[in-house]
């Protein structure tokens, strides 16, 4: 006799961790919402996440207007190796796009840096913005089914954040005078310093250099912030995966 194997959950839920199988979790109003829209009803296996590696099966449980899960099992999944993008403020309406990819293609950390280019644009990405950031990654690891959101700072100096360096980072810049991308391994941490629209300025490039960023090139053409910035997070990835890694131009 064959047995049917287990569907999967039906959608995928933020909550706060961690979770305890046994445990009755409660929904918050927008994540009640979510699940509304995608038309998930009571007694439906749902995923939990809560961003920071917890996992979680539970069943949805409906009444009135609370939405409850009970948890049916949980886990919680090893931290993704630290790869950080410090990233100009440009547009916020970009910079918002570049943290939903962000969190799909693995980044831990997103640092909105104030260079002398970002702060001259009135569009510009700031600290009032931070929280629907953190939302935009928390719907894009819903997508992807990814563990772990990155962390969304606050917008910070360039000359502030060339100092947080992650213990052991490999540092690059996107330069187009740069090379190709090095050997990365899997363990490794990555920091990437992207610079806005118009690129960082000569005296904020030799700050780079200075602190260890290693100039990178990411293709032969010059490329907009967002785009730079998840053209970097891809060349990282790809050689992680140990795929041979063309970063740097003829």
């Amino acid at each position: 006799m064959t047995t049917r194997a287990a569907a999967p959950p039906a959608a995928i839920a933020f909550a706060r961790g961690p979770f305890a199988a046994g445990g009755v979790v409660i929904l918050d109003g927008e994540e009640a919402h979510h699940l509304k829209v995608r038309r998930v009803g009571d007694g439906a296996v749902i995923r939990l996440v809560d961003g920071r590696g917890a996992v979680a099966t539970a069943r949805l449980a409906i009444e009135r207007e609370l939405v409850a899960a009970r948890v049916v099992a949980a886990t919680v999944v090893a931290p993704p190796p630290v790869t950080e993008l410090l990233v100009g403020a440009g547009d916020r309406d970009r910079f918002l796009m570049v943290v939903e990819k962000a969190a799909e293609l693995g980044a831990t950390k997103v640092v909105p840096i104030v260079t002398e280019h970002s702060s001259q644009v009135a569009t510009r990405f700031l600290a009032v913005h931070v929280e629907k950031a953190v939302r935009r990654a928390r719907e894009a690891v819903k997508q992807c089914g990814a563990a772990w959101a990155p962390a969304v700072l606050a917008p910070v100096a360039l000359s502030e954040a060339l100092r947080a360096a992650p213990p052991g980072a490999l540092r690059f810049v996107a330069d187009e005078d740069g090379g190709p991308l090095p050997l990365v391994r899997e363990a490794d941490a990555v920091q990437w310093a992207i610079g806005p629209e118009g690129g960082f300025s000569e005296a904020e490039r030799a700050a780079a250099k200075a602190a260890g960023f290693r100039p990178v090139a990411l293709g032969r053409v010059t490329l907009r912030f967002d785009t730079a910035a998840l053209a970097a997070l891809a060349l990282t990835a790809q050689a992680r995966l140990g795929s041979p890694v063309q970063g740097g131009v003829a």
